[in-house]
């Protein structure tokens, strides 16, 4: 179960970091020289903003998932000690 918590733990940081890309490509729209048209830059925007809300919504479903497995095993623990 560990390793499904790092996985999406690794996977909310690479979601974080394309919106941290997003938020950096909207800031410098303005000083951006011509070679990359306007245009371009809203494209690349949106992509980067959508694909990282994506992998993070993503990362919180397998982290749930792995939490509620987590849960469910600590029950079926206690079920197969016997009873003195």
């Amino acid at each position: 179960m560990k390793n499904e918590r790092i996985h999406s733990t690794l996977l909310g940081v690479v979601g974080a970091y394309l919106v941290y890309l997003a938020y950096q490509l909207f800031e410098r729209r303005a000083e951006a020289d011509a070679a990359m048209p306007p245009a371009v830059s809203i494209v690349f925007i949106a992509f980067f903003a959508l694909a990282g809300a994506a992998v993070m919504g993503y990362a919180f479903v397998l982290w749930r998932k792995s939490s509620r497995g987590n849960e469910e095993q600590e029950q079926h623990k206690d079920d197969d000690t016997p009873v003195k």
